[in-house]
C-alpha cells in the first residue's frame, strides 16, 4: 500500500510541475487509477506495466511514448469487467491515450 509519504511526490517529473494545476491533477490522477488497477489485478494483467514510468519520465516525449505504448497494448485486449462493470482493459487504454494526448498538447515542441 502506498502512503502520502512514500516518496512519489519527490520522484514526480519536474516537467509535470511546470503544467497548470488542472493538468497536473489529470496526469497524476491517471497514474493513480492505473496503479490501483495494477495492484488489484497483479499477475492477471495481460500486459504488465509500471504507471510510475509515466509520471517519473525524464521528458514529456518519453512519458507520451510510454503512455501510447500502454494504450496500444490494451487496445485489443479481451474485456475484463471492473467492479463498476466497465472493461478495465478499455479503461487502461483510454486513460493512457488521454495521458499521452494531454502531454503532447502541452509540449508540442517535443513532438
Amino acid at each position: 500500500m502506498t502512503t502520502a509519504d512514500d516518496g512519489r511526490a519527490e520522484r514526480l517529473a519536474p516537467w509535470i510541475g511546470e503544467l497548470p494545476l488542472s493538468d497536473q491533477v489529470h496526469l497524476t490522477g491517471t497514474t493513480l487509477v492505473l496503479e490501483e488497477i495494477r495492484l488489484r489485478r497483479g499477475d492477471s494483467l495481460p500486459h504488465p506495466f509500471d504507471e510510475a514510468k509515466l509520471r517519473e519520465a525524464l521528458t514529456p516525449r518519453e512519458a507520451a511514448t510510454k503512455a501510447r505504448d500502454l494504450a496500444q497494448a490494451y487496445e485489443g485486449a479481451s474485456p475484463h469487467a471492473g467492479s463498476d462493470g466497465v472493461d478495465e482493459h478499455w479503461r487502461i487504454s483510454a486513460m493512457s491515450l488521454a495521458f499521452a494526448e494531454a502531454v503532447e498538447s502541452r509540449f508540442p515542441d517535443q513532438f
